[in-house]
């Protein structure tokens, strides 16, 4: 007699070893969490259908709503399912209340990224909610709708909705509706329409929102209004991204506060202030913990918080600290992959046990008739462990493949890491091989210059021009030997040489240098040298004049007329510490950080552009360390700087130390600031008599010796006057009689640049018609563009041809002459000619007030005004001509085109299709185009001036 099959042995077999599988993965214990936490949340609805109240309803409806505001979708569609299910039990799924819970449920479902299934709920909702009179929750069913179709780029999909719910909106006066309508409709016009139209919609949802103090709607307008602000609005940006933290931390939504605060520390990182960028980046990885903790647990956008934190730590030169936080950051995001590959394993887990019980069941069921489906019943248990097989092992290979990929990444930063390093010391190599190479062309300019002055058979003129040359080479010989040195200060072959040094008649020796530049500068100069007169220390005289001249030069240039520089020089507690004090225009406080990095310029927007090329405070600040002392700069601005020097020093005790006599400066160190070598035997270009006769220029120009030799090149032909920066230029403008008729100015100046004098010129009714040419050293396409749109006449650059800038300041002269003349005989035509009839007068006002009254209509055509006037087309256009000089399709355009700018300049904040369609044109493209064409400039540029 055969033995009777055990069928519940092999079933509990099968589920032991199938049990032993899934525990072995560690990651997969978080299934049982879910389940837990769901047995736990249904138990706060009713067990029977009948005892479920609308007072209990209503309160979970409340329940999952405020979990849906917070992020937390999973709690959301835990409780809006228990609810459902509730109300489908009661009967009442399709109720009022019932449509209203599944559409929360929905966009639970929408927010987890279950798109599919949240978009068929929505259609469901949107369908039955209009014919149960829920005209608030058809619109917002609507609204849902739109954003999935907007996700995944269904364009005329999600517009049809947005238009619904609108009409909604209009026709059941659903006002606390439309801020989350104008964040959905900004939203669509970003991805698919203008910029300019969603920023009116976000504009326009915040004002509604703030009307009706609806915190998540104004949070996420705030939030659209940083992301469609132009990067150049940082400060508004700014301010948006503030205020959206704020909110969304009242609402309790630590992931939209997130997003904000990263915000913020992403426009001060654009900034450069690295170390705020780090102070919000540590609020918002807070922020993200927290969300996370409080159960948004698929918030990925952690793991770039941390790799932005390593991209801070690295601009800050913390290497290790950077490279650390980008692997966390990677790390992180390897977790979350692995766990949606685990939370896949759990689903098929999941799966496999709902088959797994009915299986048993039909089991049950099918035991009594038939006896003989084991095979059947193993086939199906082993083909579900080998899916769940596979999906560990899919799991693991994802696991690995991106710790493959995380390693990679890091060997290619520590690749790019060494390499910036060996780029830095090639560049550094390469200026000193350049600069010896030089030295060989210099000994061959400034060796045949000195001959020839020495023969002494040469004119004035050719004179001054030699010395000119010689003071020039000298200036690049210094420059030649600044970089030098920086070259032995790195690698560290930089030698002290110290002697014994009368101290006090060191000092004022070398200070005295600057009396000339004082006087010829116009700049209260004065120096005070607190040290007995008796004083020796032993003094390394190359490094501390090198010092004293470096900040002496850097403040003489940027003091302005009528300004001072004050030195002070002392021995305080074995220091000696040398203080000099301007009263130029200060140093930005971003900037202060970094004035004594070599090659540092002012990146600042409104600060002049002064040239220079950033080796001389770094000088000073590498021989002060070689000293073994510091140099510090200390700033307010638009009242002076002052830098101030100090290191040990070493004073002799004996009473008669012999002390190497001073030698006396060469020229070469007062090249250096820039000390003219010559004046010109005459003033101001020419004697008196000429001086009515000959043109007048302005030559503006802050170096002394370049000024000099422009000023020698045009002494001949014109009268000539000079200034040393723009500001100066404009008082001498202002002054100058007889009026100047043309300007030749430099680009690089301190106080005011080339740029601004160009747009001061040209924007002033006086002076428009003045010629200027721009003589400079900045080649680049870009800064010769900029001179054009401001109205530059010409363009030069440095070093330059004499008889091309002698010509083609003739020919702008010329050209100036001819246009007075014509200026002068039309002005004699128009006083001759007869003035307007009064019935001219009269039909004139009356076509231009039709025009302004239609201006916005389709009805201003060239038939239609004939008709309305009662004449032929052809009357009309000779009508126009006599009393305009226009044609009716000119007189239009101008009328058009002056009330837009008319309008732009009134309320900035108006978006260009707007004002496109008010002034009659159906075509932003267009009208932006006529635009540029008759103003010089798009629409876009009138808002940001």
């Amino acid at each position: 007699m055969s033995a009777k099959p055990n069928h519940s042995g092999i079933f509990a077999e099968v589920i032991r070893k199938t049990a032993l599988l899934v525990l072995a993965n560690q990651y997969l214990v978080v299934s049982f969490v879910f389940c837990a936490v769901w047995g736990a949340s249904i138990t706060h609805l009713p067990a029977q259908p009948g005892s479920l109240s609308d007072v209990v309803a209503t309160r979970q409806l409340a329940r999952a709503e405020a979990h849906l505001r917070a992020f937390r979708n999973d709690s959301a569609i835990v409780v809006s399912g228990s609810l459902l299910k509730a109300l489908k039990a009661a009967g009442r799924l399709h109720s009022p209340l019932g449509i209203q819970v599944r559409l929360v449920e929905a966009s639970a479902l929408e927010r987890d990224e279950q798109n599919d299934q949240a978009l068929q709920k929505l259609l469901r909702v949107e369908q039955e909610s209009r014919p149960n009179g829920l005209a608030e929750t058809h619109a917002r069913a609507c609204l849902a709708i739109a954003l999935l179709y907007e996700k995944i780029g269904r364009q005329e999909n999600s517009r049809h909705h947005l238009e619904r719910a609108k009409a909604d909106i209009d026709r059941y006066g659903l006002a606390t509706v439309y801020p989350y309508y104008a964040v959905r409709r900004s939203s669509w016009e970003r991805l698919f329409g203008t910029e300019e139209a969603a920023l009116h919609y976000a504009y326009d949802a915040l004002n509604t929102a703030q009307r009706h103090r609806l915190l998540l709607e104004e949070a996420i307008s705030r939030m659209l209004l940083n992301m469609l602000l132009p990067k150049s609005a940082v400060d508004e940006r700014m301010h948006h991204s503030r205020l959206a933290a704020r909110l969304y931390q009242q609402l309790g939504d630590h992931t939209g506060r997130s997003y904000m605060l990263s915000a913020v520390a992403s426009l001060y990182f654009q900034q450069n202030d690295f170390r705020w960028a780090m102070v919000y980046n540590d609020s918002t990885i807070a922020a993200a913990s927290r969300a996370i903790a409080e159960g948004h647990e698929q918030h990925a956008a952690i793991a770039g918080y941390y790799r932005f934190r390593g991209r801070i730590y690295k601009q800050l030169g913390q290497l290790d600290s950077a490279l650390a936080n980008i692997e966390r950051g990677y790390r992180m995001e390897l977790a979350l992959r692995e766990k949606d590959a685990n939370e896949k394993v759990i689903e098929i887990d999941a799966r496999y046990q709902s088959k797994y019980r009915q299986t048993q069941l039909e089991e049950q069921q099918l035991a009594l008739r038939l006896k003989n489906n084991q095979l059947v019943f193993s086939a199906i248990i082993l083909f579900l462990v080998l899916l769940l097989a596979c999906g560990l092992y899919i799991g693991y290979h994802k696991q690995r493949r991106a710790k493959q990929l995380l390693i990679k990444q890091n060997t290619t930063i520590q690749h790019q890491a060494h390499r910036l390093e060996s780029l830095d010391a090639a560049k550094t190599r390469f200026f000193a091989n350049i600069s010896h190479e030089l030295r060989t062309p210099l000994s061959l300019i400034v060796g045949p210059v000195n001959s020839l002055l020495k023969e002494n058979q040469l004119s004035d003129k050719q004179t001054l021009l030699l010395k000119s040359v010689s003071h020039s080479a000298r200036q690049l010989e210094l420059m030649v030997k600044d970089i030098l040195d920086l070259r032995k200060l790195e690698v560290g072959k930089m030698p002290l040489n110290e002697e014994p040094t009368a101290l006090k008649s060191f000092f004022e020796l070398h200070l005295s240098q600057f009396e000339s530049l004082a006087h010829w500068k116009k700049i209260q100069y004065g120096y005070t040298i607190q040290i007995d007169p008796e004083r020796v220390a032993d003094l390394d005289r190359e490094k501390c004049r090198q010092v004293l001249y470096n900040l002496l030069s850097n403040a003489f240039k940027f003091t302005p007329v009528a300004g001072s520089v004050d030195v002070a020089v002392a021995i305080q507690h074995g220091q000696l510490s040398l203080r000099v004090a301007d009263t130029g225009p200060g140093i930005h406080p971003d900037d202060l950080p970094q004035v004594f990095d070599r090659f540092f310029q002012t990146s600042q927007k409104k600060r002049s552009l002064a040239g220079g090329t950033g080796i001389g405070l770094s000088i000073c600040h590498e021989y002060t360390k070689l000293l073994n002392g510091d140099v510090r700069a200390e700033s307010t601005l638009g009242e002076g700087s002052v830098f101030s020097a100090s290191w040990p020093i070493r004073v002799l005790d004996t009473e008669n130390p012999t002390v190497s006599p001073l030698p006396a400066p060469e020229r070469a160190d007062l090249d250096r600031v820039s000390i003219p070598v010559a004046q010109l035997p005459f003033e101001n270009g020419g004697s008196k008599s000429s001086a009515t006769t000959r043109p007048t220029i302005l030559v503006v120009e802050d170096n002394a010796g370049l000024g000099s030799y422009i000023q020698l090149l045009l002494a001949d032909s014109y009268r000539v006057i000079t200034a040393e920066n723009g500001k100066e230029a404009l008082q001498q403008i202002a002054s100058a009689k007889p009026s100047i008729d043309l300007v030749l100015s430099d680009l690089m100046m301190p106080v005011m640049d080339g740029y601004t004098l160009l747009e001061n010129l040209k924007s002033g009714d006086a002076t428009r018609h003045i010629p200027v040419v721009m003589l400079t050293a900045r080649a680049e396409p870009g800064d010769r563009l900029q001179a054009l749109r401001i109205g530059v006449d010409d363009y030069l650059t440095k070093p330059f041809d004499e008889e091309e800038l002698l010509g083609r300041i003739a020919n702008l002269l010329r050209n100036q002459t001819v246009r007075r003349q014509e200026a002068l005989i039309e002005s004699l035509e128009t006083t001759t000619r007869q003035t307007l009839s009064a019935t001219d007068q009269k039909w004139l006002e009356t076509f231009e007030a039709y025009i302004q009254a239609n201006l916005a209509s389709d009805i201003l055509t060239i038939p239609a005004l004939s008709e309305t006037f009662a004449m032929s087309e052809s009357t009309l256009l000779r009508q126009l001509k006599r009393l305009t000089g226009l044609t009716p399709v000119q007189y239009l355009q101008e009328v058009r085109l002056n009330r837009a700018r008319l309008l732009l300049e009134t309320d900035p904040r108006l978006p260009i299709s707007i004002v496109a369609s008010q002034v009659g044109y159906q075509d932003a493209r267009s009208f932006a185009r006529s635009f540029k064409n008759r103003f010089g400039r798009v629409p876009s540029a009138m808002l940001e001036a």
